[in-house]
């Protein structure tokens, strides 16, 4: 039960006027009913109506920061941490020693982990209360704020580099945290930001049953068009963008195919975290069959992967911007 009436409800999560026109529906893990709707004046697809607190509680309870000690379990999480030490690889090698770098949403703390690994920097992250900060906290040479980013949490011109890896999708209110992000990086630093592609031809194919909606945790999404405006607007420019990612996207084809087939939605992923107690009348044998199929769809939705992000138009996005200073 949604607590507030749905048309007080129904805005858009980027810049929270009302949607101008309902798309489709989708279900979430716990059942509930949900549609995606279009924002005219700004141009992002947005959850309506717009999840209250309770509902957003519900959502990241223990069972989205998975049931054991990492988030996934096995190879998965083996994968997961290869696919963040290139990805701290990359991004490390145009910073100097001691660049101050924030991971916004930094789940775990493993990606600046990794940075650590890289080189000498000043490590600062920032994640909600749960499970993945508590992990996050463990990790040595970090400095871990569980909560939110607030104005004062650092002084202006001091950060070289700010990451949000699907994160900005979750955010209640985008447009506060990009001001307080433009004024705590100096006029060389860079932003980095990564979310699912509304625009993607995985998107457009499923629909609902796309695993990267994550009914209610995924807010809103930006096509290309209305990102790039939407972040001028926050004093912003895109400098560079990559599609391909083996880590997100052959996944999330995989995933979505298994919804699409009727099977409870993300039962393969929410297995994959661990946790057995969801949709528990599929047993060891559905989920073996699951495994299976993802097993051998693996290789072909790498490459279909590849050729969609030559495209443009795969699964999910990676935007590095600068900031540029703001209009008086």
């Amino acid at each position: 039960m949604h607590s507030a009436p749905d048309q007080e409800r129904s805005v858009c999560g980027f810049c929270h006027r009302p949607v101008s026109r309902e798309l489709y529906e989708c279900v979430d893990t716990r059942g509930s009913r949900w549609k995606w709707a279009v924002c005219d004046l700004c141009g992002a697809h947005s959850l309506v109506p717009r999840p209250s607190d309770a509902d957003l509680a519900k959502a990241y309870d223990t069972a989205y920061y998975g049931e054991s000690e990492t988030k996934f379990v096995g190879w998965s999480e083996r994968f997961i941490e290869w696919c963040r030490k290139g990805r701290a690889k990359r991004l490390s090698q145009s910073l100097k020693s001691g660049a101050r770098v924030l991971d916004l949403g930094c789940g775990n703390g493993g990606f600046l982990s990794a940075m650590a690994g890289m080189g000498s920097y000043d490590l600062h992250g920032v994640e909600l209360k749960g499970g993945s900060a508590t992990r996050a906290l463990g990790r040595k040479g970090i400095h871990i704020k569980v909560g939110t980013l607030e104005q004062d949490d650092f002084e202006p011109g001091c950060l070289d580099l700010v990451t949000l890896f699907h994160v900005f999708e979750h955010l209640v209110d985008p447009g506060n945290t990009l001001e307080m992000i433009h004024r705590a990086m100096h006029r060389d630093a860079r932003l980095v930001m990564s979310f699912p592609n509304i625009d993607s031809f995985q998107a457009r194919l499923f629909r609902g049953d796309w695993l990267h909606l994550d009914p209610p945790r995924h807010l809103f999404l930006l096509p290309g068009n209305s990102f790039r405006r939407g972040m001028e607007s926050y004093g912003f420019d895109v400098v560079a963008k990559r599609f391909f990612s083996v880590e997100q996207n052959p996944f999330g084809l995989i995933q979505s195919m298994l919804n699409a087939m009727g099977l409870p939605r993300d039962l393969l992923y929410e297995r994959l975290k661990g946790n057995g107690h969801y949709a528990s009348h599929h047993g060891g044998g559905s989920i073996l069959m699951q495994k299976a199929f993802a097993g051998i769809c693996l290789f072909p939705a790498i490459v279909i992967d590849a050729i969609e992000s030559l495209m443009g138009k795969s699964a999910t996005v990676e935007y590095t911007l600068i900031k540029r200073p703001l209009a008086r």
